[in-house]
């Protein structure tokens, strides 16, 4: 029992020190984040003093950890307001401010939707929410998940425009197998986004879009053309339609139907030759005198 007394009293004289460092670190770490608060948010803390504006961060560090002074840093005391109005979600809520400042205030913090699809997607979610303001990305992020962060990653403000137009107009579903399309736009960026748009009535046609997804890189390339894909689906059964009727036609049309039609014309034939050839019928009446 003392060899177990001492080994835990050395144990303790051995992390009190950096325990107690820790502490005095953080310490010195909320008292600066104050006073750097206090200078560049004067009239948002007017009321308080820096001992006091020290005591609540310290307090929400304590609660949420060191994301808090980040966020207070970028954001300014609304900061605080604005994470405990997220209620259990505050702590997500300081990471994004210290994170993306300002705009995550505006674009994730305040909307429950978008606060729901960081919680569900992680911190890429949150980079394209930002990255891609005006509840650009949000509509696409929300019906596609991953495939649709991924590719909102690698293209520019006119592309995520694009995307979301696509989205909002029905196309982008219509083209179908809409995950690997945005798949494709992941790997080569606004290039692919750029393609998919100037090309999205080509895309509709299943081969075409078959094709692409198998080997984009041609097409994107220049080096294979999806009209001529598309041309092709398109005009050759038109052109085969003729001989796919009469081969339909004599697939299905039931043998008793053409035999039944058959005899009736032979027997109408008949009857109109028999009547053809009746004998002239001549009246025996005696005409009348004068």
């Amino acid at each position: 029992m003392r060899q177990i007394a001492t080994w835990l009293l050395v144990l303790v004289l051995t992390l009190a020190p950096r325990a107690l460092l820790h502490a005095d670190v953080r310490s010195k770490a909320i008292q600066e984040a104050a006073e750097f608060v206090f200078k560049k948010f004067g009239k948002e803390v007017a009321h308080e003093s820096v001992e006091s504006l020290a005591k609540q961060l310290q307090r929400q560090v304590a609660a949420h950890g060191d994301d808090v002074l980040q966020a207070v840093r970028r954001v300014g005391p609304k900061a605080m307001t604005t994470a405990s109005a997220a209620g259990k979600e505050a702590g997500l809520a300081y990471r994004m401010m210290a994170r993306h400042g300002e705009p995550a205030v505006e674009w994730i913090v305040k909307r429950p939707s978008a606060m729901r699809l960081v919680s569900r997607l992680g911190d890429d979610a949150a980079e394209v929410l930002v990255k891609h303001p005006g509840g650009i990305a949000e509509p696409l992020v929300e019906k596609f998940g991953a495939p649709a962060v991924n590719a909102l990653k690698q293209v520019g403000p006119q592309n995520s425009r694009r995307l979301a137009m696509m989205l909002d107009d029905g196309s982008l579903t219509a083209i179908g197998r809409t995950p690997e399309l945005l798949g494709v736009v992941g790997k080569y960026g606004d290039r692919a986004a750029d393609f998919i748009w100037r090309n999205k009535g080509a895309l509709a046609v299943s081969t075409a879009l078959a094709a692409f997804l198998m080997d984009p890189k041609p097409f994107l390339d220049g080096a294979a053309s999806l009209l001529d894909i598309a041309g092709e689906t398109v005009v050759k059964p038109l052109v085969e339609t003729p001989g796919r009727i009469l081969s339909s036609v004599a697939q299905n049309v039931s043998w008793d139907l053409w035999l039944a039609g058959g005899g009736a014309l032979l027997a109408a034939w008949w009857l109109y030759r028999s009547w053809r050839r009746r004998p002239a019928v001549h009246s025996t009446a005696t005409p009348p005198q004068p």
